[in-house]
């Protein structure tokens, strides 16, 4: 139940109850907000309060396997280090400079080796962080980011195919103004009634009574899905997709490759199986000759040891990213941020 609910039952105000839980209740009174501010540094840049927040740093909370993400709270970015055994926050820094986050950990050196994994996206940040910081640890780049780069990829051919047809249409559309303007002149000119026209673009419908422009706009969320998982109506609709961009069923079948490549069922496997599996979907990839597939694979190829390391032990960012939709429920139902130093004095209660 957030304050506004709460108070609604009690018939009172949602910021009176909150000041009574902060000021009476809650034990923010006694500590001022001391603890909160205890590990601050000094900003590499100019900022409003001269330094930059690291309001929350439990050395006990640090463990052998680690998660590290960044989280918007506030105006501000920060960067956040939880434990993926235990759920707990270990770090929470209001940077995204390397050399900030180095100097947090210059003065808890000790906490450093007792980190053996940790996983990430694909920021150069949290790489750099990785190969500085924690020199000895395996990183792994998280799977959720890995498919959601993969499928960005995938649903850029859709959005480009679309963007040629809108093309078409602002052309054709152009051209029309054009020749009504035309019209409209020679009929001042000799005199005559100049009687507008209605623009109207002529498109094919297929089967499916679907327009082209109609069809690439719907069949955003199917390209989403494996095969299997589509109903009638979407298997119809990709019939007719793939009939008329090719392009996009390849692209559509490299990625159901890439995702089956990711599954569970590959985790354990030898690294030489695993291995050859992706090659010869680099293989499948070159020769499809897709640009927006070549970058991806880019992106995999540059990135190759960090991802294969989830086929170890098949560790995600999963608890990173389920302690970022938590601190955002927290933030909706207590009065958002606005009370800075007391949001993280909570943040510190509840997530630690």
């Amino acid at each position: 139940m957030n304050l506004t609910s709460f108070g609604r039952a009690l018939h009172l105000e949602a910021n009176t109850i909150y000041k009574w839980y902060r000021d009476v209740l809650s034990d923010y009174a006694k500590d001022g907000g001391k603890s909160v501010h205890k590990n601050d540094i000094p900003a590499s840049f100019p900022t409003k309060e001269g330094v930059i927040r690291v309001p929350v740093f439990k050395e006990d909370n640090f463990g052998s396997k680690m998660a590290i993400d960044e989280k918007l709270i506030g105006e501000d970015i920060y960067s956040i280090m939880s434990n993926r055994n235990t759920g707990k926050i270990a770090m929470v820094c209001q940077s995204l400079k390397f050399s900030e986050i180095e100097q947090i950990f210059q003065r808890h050196k000790n906490v450093v080796f007792g980190v053996k994994s940790f996983t990430r996206d694909f920021s150069l940040l949290y790489r750099k962080v990785g190969n500085k910081i924690f020199p000895e640890v395996t990183q792994i780049i998280d799977k959720f980011h890995i498919i959601k780069n993969l499928m960005e990829a995938h649903q850029d051919i859709r959005v480009k195919y679309r963007q040629k047809e809108l093309d078409k249409r602002r052309k054709a559309h152009k051209e029309f103004k054009d020749c009504e303007r035309h019209r409209l002149q020679e009929c001042e000119r000799s005199g005559e009634k100049y009687k507008a026209r209605k623009f109207h673009y002529k498109e094919d419908r297929y089967e499916n009574g679907e327009t082209t422009l109609e069809l690439l706009a719907r069949s955003r969320y199917l390209l989403f899905k494996f095969e299997s998982q589509w109903k009638d109506k979407q298997e119809k609709r990709a019939k007719i997709l793939f009939r008329l961009f090719p392009e996009i069923e390849k692209s559509y079948k490299l990625s159901c490759q890439f995702r089956d490549f990711m599954s569970k069922k590959n985790i354990g496997k030898h690294f030489l199986q695993i291995d050859k599996q992706l090659n010869q979907w680099y293989e499948n990839v070159e020769n499809a000759q897709i640009d927006e597939m070549l970058n991806f694979k880019t992106l995999i190829e540059t990135n190759e040891e960090r991802i294969l390391n989830y086929f170890i032990e098949g560790e995600t960012n999963a608890m990173a990213e389920a302690i970022n939709s938590k601190i955002q429920k927290f933030i909706s139902s207590n009065q958002g941020t606005r009370d800075r130093d007391f949001f993280f004095f909570r943040l510190d209660k509840y997530f630690t």
